[in-house]
């Protein structure tokens, strides 16, 4: 059960305390359920199967657009009801599309699409932006000889490393949302040894594919065999569009929603050169980050705090995995 804490230590382990996510106290005081509008089956919340909110909290629910399209494969054992895949289908519905596998596009066929998947030939998004930086993999990983990533990750990546400042006469490219270097990231929502199968098809295999830089997962579901970087789906995809946000437009100096995160240093070293003085409250799109995709997490942050009500952090199983 939880302990009692002064507000100095709750307010240094809370990961989303400066986070711009909308409040979602209103959850709290929603009872019994509700009728989804479109297949006539009860909900809570939202909808899982069709992805959109049940009852008045389609009224007050928190909407945000994102830089690309979001496409979450989801294996077809994968339960609906407990993955957070589906909170980005419902928080950002113009941007984000599930598909269930075998039954998803073929991405041979679209440009300037990427898989969120650890490869051996996995780019890091500021090399996406072609920004001079490279991953340490002078050991291979720490796997044995024979082996990649890809196929036997065992634990989590030494973080990229910027290997020199560009010359300051350089020209500098001004992006817009219409021009990223990514137009459409895949997502694959399963355990890892279903998404190795998924990773297989050949409509999928192609692809480039991403690592995002380490950051410690806050999810409170245990899951055997995965070290605490293993990230939820919501967290992978609000990881991938903060990467991409700030090597786009930078990252606003006031904003000190990563403080509590535990986001490797690795990421900070590559922002630093990037982040720039900005109103505190200034959050337009294309603006330096201050949290434009922080409400990512509503639902995440509302069941963490939820959770963290009746237990204690340190006695839950899923915080004590190995980092």
């Amino acid at each position: 059960m939880a302990h009692p804490a002064d507000a100095q230590t709750r307010q240094r382990k809370y990961p989303f305390i400066h986070m711009r996510i909308a409040d979602h106290t209103v959850l709290d005081s929603i009872e019994g359920r509700y009728t989804c509008r479109r297949c006539s089956r009860s909900r809570k919340f939202f909808c899982y199967s069709c992805h959109i909110p049940v009852g008045e909290l389609e009224k007050v629910l928190p909407r945000l657009g994102l830089p690309l399209q979001i496409d979450i494969i989801k294996h077809k054992k994968e339960i609906d009801g407990k993955s957070t895949a589906i909170h980005a289908a419902v928080l950002s519905p113009e941007h984000v599309r599930i598909h269930t596998f075998p039954d998803i596009p073929d991405y041979r066929l679209e440009e300037d699409v990427v898989l969120i998947f650890p490869s051996a030939k996995s780019l890091t998004v500021p090399q996406l932006f072609h920004r001079n930086v490279q991953l340490k993999i002078d050991d291979n990983y720490g796997l044995p000889k024979g082996h990649h990533m890809g196929t036997m990750l065992r634990r989590r990546m030494d973080e990229t490393e910027v290997l020199e400042t560009q010359p300051e006469n350089m020209p500098k490219r001004s992006y817009t949302y219409g021009n990223l270097p990514v137009r459409r990231a895949v997502f694959i929502d399963s355990t890892w040894n279903q998404s190795r199968g998924i990773y297989a098809d050949e409509r999928v295999r192609g692809l480039r594919t991403v690592v995002l830089q380490n950051r410690l997962s806050q999810f409170w579901r245990y899951q055997r065999g995965s070290p605490r970087w293993y990230l939820a789906t919501i967290e992978a995809i609000h990881q991938f569009v903060l990467e991409v946000h700030v090597n786009a437009w930078g990252l606003n100096s006031a904003y000190r929603g990563l403080d509590n995160l535990e986001i490797t240093e690795g990421f900070h070293q590559v922002a630093a050169p990037l982040t720039r003085d900005a109103p505190s409250e200034d959050v337009q799109r294309e603006s330096p980050y201050n949290g434009q995709y922080d409400n990512l997490l509503y639902f995440f942050a509302n069941m963490y705090d939820l959770i963290h009500k009746y237990y204690d952090h340190n006695d839950l199983i899923s915080y004590r995995r190995p980092i």
